[in-house]
């Protein structure tokens, strides 16, 4: 039984640029545009084993890229807020005390 608190050993072979959450977004969009294509065939034309595999393969392969940039996302900000208490971060802008 796996504990929830442990991270995933889960890695998948991909390049490190495709983690950066930029260019997986990026990736997610080419995704999406070519899913359009196929599923558009599926509406406009008869019906194709090929249209309906790679159509909704690559609405797959979006949603494992938006996968993978929503992550990149999240540990980017908690990189940023690693080691701060919540509540505790300091103010932006304090303001100088008036001078009498």
């Amino acid at each position: 039984m796996r504990d929830s608190g442990s991270p995933s050993r889960f890695v998948l072979p991909l390049p490190s640029f495709v983690l950066h959450p930029i260019t997986a977004l990026f990736l997610g969009a080419v995704h999406v545009y070519l899913a359009g294509g196929h599923l558009l065939n599926l509406a406009r034309s008869p019906i194709h084993w090929t249209d309906v595999w790679k159509g909704f393969g690559a609405l797959a392969g979006a949603y494992v890229f938006a996968a993978l940039a929503s992550r990149g996302l999240a540990q980017r900000r908690n990189v940023e807020t690693a080691g701060a208490p919540i509540g505790s971060a300091a103010p932006k802008f304090i303001a100088k005390p008036a001078k009498s």
